[in-house]
């Protein structure tokens, strides 16, 4: 009878050191996780503030655009303007 008590107390050390295992193989998987997660969210946010970065960038760039296209219709009714003049002068100069 003392040799199974000692067999069965062995029984338990055994199985609670292959919980003891489960439970570290579960926890390194965790922690796998963990860092896979946290690493993939770190590359997620560069790439969110890479096109936050390349909308601010498309954002300026259209309103230097826009004010370029308003500098040159402005220009374009300059020209129209002096077209205008000269078109007229010349008339004078042919009537006259």
């Amino acid at each position: 009878m003392t040799v199974n008590k000692h067999l069965q107390a062995t029984d338990a050390e055994i199985a609670e050191v292959e919980m003891d295992r489960k439970f570290e193989e579960l926890y390194d998987g965790i922690e796998s996780l963990d860092d896979r997660i946290a690493n993939r969210i770190g590359d997620l946010t560069f790439r969110q503030e890479d096109v936050e970065s390349s909308i601010d960038n498309a954002q300026e760039d259209i309103i230097d655009l826009n004010s370029e296209v308003v500098e040159l219709r402005e220009t374009v009714e300059d020209l129209q303007d002096t077209i205008q003049e000269l078109q007229d002068k010349l008339e004078e100069l042919t009537d006259g």
